[in-house]
């Protein structure tokens, strides 16, 4: 069954085009000529020749589609002499009919069967699709907080279905599992970004530093010779250092002593020359030496330090090093100031501060930053192995983070699967089943169908319609078809009046929708469309073509006919009240029914639903039109005809004043009003020739409107006009 139609691009109909949606089995759809109603049923009967348009089916089941409209009758009666025979059972044949119907009730009852355990299987599918869907974003959260870390490792599967489908295929992965944070650290030195080896780093020699610390010069006490007469006033002075800086002083002051400025003793020169002799200016030159050693040496150690800062080493915490490096230098310009100062006074003993933890703690970072230097060469040299080795790892982590949630989801796939193969087995079975009933049903078909039964049956409805001057007969010249005869056997497709070819083409088609061309077929389910099947008949005709058509309806609804849907399009009124009249319910609506009207405005074509039958009467039609369509262009053509309507069929007699004379309603308007109203009312204008005078035509629909209200206001008929217009009495007065 057809549950939804859209048209569009197509003849009258624009871009937007239409949606006829939430079809049922039997569907009425009323329109003026030209509005559309053949576009839509060429659309039904071949939608594939219309990109553009489509058609939904039920179920997405496609049933044959059998369309009466213009088409029908030029490729039937338009252009052979001869139409194809019907297949149909015979009246004889009742036991095969009666089994025939019992197999074709089973065949409902397995699809209906089959349509179930189809949507059962959707409905796990969606469910088993969900639950995929979620699978998938536990994989991918994972994926977002790896992926700036280990992004080589995911080469390939940078898409949520990829990185999904890599995790399932991981679940067995026998790599070593390890830490997140060790992962981090291979994948820092792996995917560093360097592919070259490092320079080693050199541990920092010391050794001749702590030598120079160690040197027993520091706490010896530098002095002279004791055996000198002088010796025992400068030991009493106890303050060797004074008196040799005071050499210098008296070498160029004369006899006179530098320091009390008195006469000098004889030989005092040669005595202060004997005290600090050669020993003494040894161990003077010696210590001057060590401290220049020393301030080499430390200097040395400062300069591999900050090169070694400068350089930006990664591979040695740099932060430590420096802290290390300025602890190093307060100890070392502390020994240094020492050093000055016992230089300055070499009797004096000092002692120098050990660098030997600094220098330890820094040949300890140092140590670290070789070992990570010898790892890093040793990784670029095998880095393809690495890399794939670290992958797997990574991998192995991803595999067991993502286990338990896989797990469930492994289960729920494992029951999913077990569902869908009972019921794909069962829907197997089935189509078997059927498959078998089709066949007999067919071969009991074969035993029991005629097309002569169909020429009877068509005869006979000819009768019933009055037209008894010609027939239809088994073609003489080409088995299994039809020709129409009259009564001397003589042929009459070529004079056919257009009403006569009307009726023999629906008789045909009526029974094609109950049989068919094929013998094997007379038993699909189908749908019908009627496209204006009355044209150029008279009222007896349409009152037989209404009763078929109803007939098939109730067939529809009996639940037992091939025939499972049902669409008539019509522009005639009475056509339309007769075919949607229902036996004992008059125009009610059913809950299996739809109604539409087509329309055409500016040059397209737009559709509307109703939820009860619009079309009451063709009186009605126009008021109806009125109210919703109050700016079409033949406004003033439908208002004037209800004029026409109510006012001619009115006894003025009975209402007191009726229409009166034109004049005198005229009279009452105003000017312009006036020359509105006297259009409206333009069927009253005739003169004694028959003729009409000259109209005033406007195209203000307004005015229309007001004019139109105003004549039945005046000529008291106003009750008529809300009635008409569902305008509430009391909302009138306000």
């Amino acid at each position: 069954m057809i549950t939804e139609i859209q048209i569009k691009n197509c003849a009258s109909f624009d871009r937007t085009g239409v949606t006829v949606k939430d079809l049922k089995e039997i569907n009425f759809i009323y329109g003026p000529n030209g509005s559309g109603k053949t576009t839509i049923s060429n659309v039904i009967a071949d939608w594939r020749k219309y990109p553009q348009c489509s058609v939904a089916w039920n179920n997405n089941i496609e049933l044959k589609s059998f369309v009466y409209n213009r088409n029908f009758i030029d490729e039937n009666f338009g252009r052979s002499k001869t139409q194809k025979g019907i297949f149909t059972l015979g009246k004889g044949e009742k036991d095969a009919k009666e089994t025939i119907e019992a197999r074709k009730s089973e065949i409902a009852q397995i699809n209906t069967t089959i349509i179930s355990d189809i949507a059962t299987i959707e409905k796990h599918n969606a469910d088993n699709e969900l639950k995929e869907v979620r699978f998938t974003e536990d994989c991918w959260k994972i994926y977002s907080q790896l992926k700036d870390i280990f992004k080589p490792a995911f080469k390939g599967c940078s898409f949520k279905a990829t990185f999904k489908e890599r995790c399932k295929g991981e679940v067995h992965n026998s790599f070593e599992l390890l830490d997140l944070v060790v992962l981090k650290e291979k994948a820092g030195r792996i995917y560093s970004g360097s592919t070259e080896p490092r320079s080693d780093i050199a541990l920092i020699n010391y050794q001749s530093l702590q030598e120079t610390e160690a040197n027993e010069i520091w706490v010896k006490r530098i002095i002279g010779k004791d055996d000198v007469d002088i010796a025992a006033i400068i030991k009493r002075l106890n303050n060797s250092d004074w008196v040799k800086q005071g050499r210098f002083f008296y070498s160029g002051n004369g006899d006179y002593c530098p320091f009390c400025q008195q006469k000098a003793p004889e030989n005092f020169e040669q005595q202060l020359n004997e005290y600090f002799d050669e020993t003494y200016l040894a161990q003077l030159k010696t210590l001057n030496d060590l401290g220049s050693t020393y301030s080499t040496q430390t200097g040395m150690i400062v300069y591999e330090l900050e090169t070694l800062l400068n350089s930006n080493n990664n591979m040695i915490d740099n932060v430590r090093l420096g802290e290390l490096k300025r602890m190093l230098s307060i100890k070392m310009n502390a020994n240094k100031d020492k050093i000055n100062s016992k230089i300055k006074e070499p009797g004096s003993v000092i002692e120098l501060e050990t660098l030997n933890s600094e220098m330890e703690l820094i040949n300890e970072l140092i140590q670290t930053a070789r070992e990570k230097i010898a790892f890093h060469n040793e990784t670029v040299k095998h880095l393809s192995r690495e890399s794939a080795q670290l992958a797997g790892e990574v991998w192995r982590y991803i595999a067991d983070e993502i286990n338990p949630v896989y797990q469930r989801t492994l289960s729920d796939n494992s029951a999913y699967v077990k569902i869908i193969e009972g019921l794909e087995m069962s829907i197997s079975g089935n189509e078997g089943r059927l498959k078998m009933l089709r066949n007999e049903i067919a071969k009991l078909e074969i035993l029991g169908t005629n097309i002569v039964h169909t020429i009877t049956e068509i005869n006979i409805l000819l009768g019933k319609f009055g037209f008894t001057s010609f027939k239809l007969a088994e073609a003489t010249d080409e088995k299994g078809s039809y020709q129409v005869i009259r009564s001397t056997g003589e042929r009459v497709e070529r004079t056919l009046s257009e009403g006569e070819k009307t009726v023999i083409t629906f008789l045909y088609f009526y029974h094609l929708v109950k049989g068919s061309v094929e013998r094997d077929s007379i038993n699909d389910d189908r749908i019908i469309v009627f496209d204006d099947p009355i044209s150029s008949l008279d009222g007896h005709a349409l009152f037989i073509v209404s009763h078929l058509i109803r007939s098939m309806i109730e067939e529809i609804r009996s639940k037992k006919s091939i025939i499972k849907q049902i669409i008539v399009l019509t522009h005639n009124v009475n056509f339309h009240k007769e075919v949607s009249y229902q036996i004992g319910k008059g125009l009610e609506t059913f809950n299996d029914q739809t109604f539409w009207i087509l329309r055409k405005e500016h040059d397209f074509s737009y559709i509307r639903q109703y939820e009860r039958n619009p079309i009451r009467s063709s009186y009605e039609l126009m008021w109806r039109e009125v109210k919703e369509n109050p700016d079409s262009i033949t406004l003033d053509i439908t208002l004037r005809r209800i004029i026409e309507n109510y006012f001619k069929a009115f006894d003025p007699e009975g209402s007191g004043r009726g229409l009166g004379t034109t004049d005198e309603l005229l009279n009452e308007l105003d000017e312009e009003d006036k020359m509105t109203a006297n259009s409206l009312l333009s069927w009253s204008n005739e003169n004694s020739n028959g003729e009409k005078e000259d109209l005033y035509v406007t195209s203000d629909s307004e005015r229309y409107l007001k004019v139109f209200r105003t004549i039945f206001e005046k000529t008291n008929h106003i009750e008529h006009y809300n009635l008409m217009m569902g305008i509430d009495a009391e909302s009138e007065h306000l």
